[in-house]
């Protein structure tokens, strides 16, 4: 090679190197401008850039249409603008994060993902991000929600009577079940005797049987047996409420399910057979509650464990022969929240309990002990009081109702408090949104 054709090519070499780092720089430098002062913190174009690639992503995820460029990335600056308020406001009234509460919730994270802390930490160093960068980022989030929770949803209430006021005006719209069903109606004689009764019930029942075994539809026994007036109709009633239904009826739709067919129904004018087509509006959900009392020694290990064994067999024969629950209990239990009432627990639903007492109470009858039971707080000698079906669909509807007027009114309140700090601040745009 020429000592020209060399030099010019390390010439080349040389700019290239040059333009290189310039452009690096260059990046760095645009990377670090300051687009936003927030009281005495700043908003640089790479957090705003970062942002902005995130909600991309996002929209694309969730099949979402992207909005038009310059919305978006005011809708991002402005989200940055008012995350840093947040984070602002978190530090100024005393809001701390320490390095155990930030391990504390990636070990959670990692739990709910059903990964180990060290593969959660390998991804994110996979998808470009550090360790470093990461408990920065969740640092920052909680500060927010921990401000959220604290003066937002910790100002919020639903009265009982909010959510009265929903439930009537649900009530006026809409009954709570309505029923779409058909009647199968056969005759009995005006005065029937018992045994005549018997008799048509016996004749429903093998035609529910028929209809049941597939050898008949409801529809076409409705056509052949029927004696009411809508027997051609295959015993179509329509849509109905309770209101608008006998009470033998309504009582009897109340435990079906739709393309159940009821047992017989004996009325003045006949035996029914129903059948549910279709149902609107909720329908009673029934969960069995168990109410118990108990005596508890505690016990960790094996000796103690088998010592408290027997002391509890010692106590549970003087129940046995005779001597008060409660009295023992209020003397000897360590569960002293229950000890103070004689060892009362309430009513409790499925789950409420540990494993292995709720298996021991739910083996009992009413009145019941049971022999000493081992859980991990220690041995328990239990008595089952009552057992008892409840309707909580009421309940479930009253706290889904409660819910949203919560949501609503934490959406209204968390808006209210953003506006209340950004009229606060001090905020600087240094670049417009549709410069950069």
């Amino acid at each position: 090679m020429s000592k020209t054709l060399y030099r010019l090519f390390a010439g080349v070499i040389l700019l290239t190197a040059s333009s290189c780092c310039t452009a690096v720089d260059a990046q760095a430098m645009m990377l670090d401008r300051v687009l936003v002062v927030v009281n005495d913190d700043i908003i640089t174009y790479g957090e705003f850039d970062s942002a902005l690639k995130a909600m991309r992503n996002k929209l694309e995820t969730v099949d979402e249409p992207l909005p038009p460029e310059n919305i978006l990335k005011e809708k991002v600056l402005e989200q940055l603008v008012f995350e840093k308020l947040l984070q602002l406001h978190a530090v100024e009234t005393g809001i701390n994060i320490t390095d155990e509460m930030l391990n504390k919730a990636i070990e959670n994270l990692a739990k709910q993902n059903n990964l180990t802390v060290a593969e959660v930490l390998d991804q994110l160093k996979r998808d470009g991000m550090s360790e470093t960068e990461f408990r920065k980022n969740l640092g920052e989030q909680m500060l927010i929600q921990r401000v959220i929770d604290r003066d937002v949803k910790g100002s919020i209430s639903v009265l009982d009577s909010e959510v009265d006021g929903i439930l009537r005006n649900i009530s006026q719209a809409q009954p709570s079940r309505v029923y779409d069903i058909s009647n199968i109606q056969l005759p009995v004689n005006e005065e029937p005797t018992p045994a005549q009764l018997e008799k048509g019930r016996q004749s429903a029942s093998k035609l529910r049987q028929r209809i049941l075994g597939g050898q008949i539809s409801f529809e076409a026994a409705a056509r052949s047996y029927s004696q009411a007036g809508n027997a051609e109709e295959g015993g179509a009633l329509g849509w109905k409420s309770d209101e608008q239904l006998p009470a033998l009826f309504a009582d009897a739709l109340k435990d079906m399910n739709e393309g159940d067919i009821s047992q017989p129904l004996v009325s003045p004018g006949g035996i029914h057979l129903l059948k549910l087509n279709k149902l609107k509006g909720s329908k009673q959900q029934l969960v069995v509650q168990v109410k118990a009392r108990h005596i508890l020694l505690k016990a960790t290990n094996k000796i103690d464990i088998e010592h408290a064994v027997s002391e509890m067999n010692k106590i549970r024969e003087e129940i046995i022969a005779g001597e008060d629950f409660a009295v023992l209990a209020a003397e000897f239990s360590q569960d002293t929240g229950s000890a103070i009432k004689g060892g009362e627990l309430g009513w409790m639903g499925e789950g409420e309990t540990v494993p292995a007492f709720e298996k021991a109470m739910n083996a009992l009858k009413p009145s019941e002990i049971s022999q000493p039971v081992v859980s991990q707080f220690g041995v328990h000698i239990i008595q089952l009081q009552d057992r008892r079906k409840i309707d909580v669909s009421e309940q479930k509807r009253r706290d889904s109702i409660r819910q949203q007027i919560g949501k609503r009114k934490v959406a209204e309140k968390y808006d209210q408090f953003l506006k209340q700090l950004k009229l606060k601040a001090y905020i600087d745009y240094r670049i417009p949104v549709d410069e950069l």
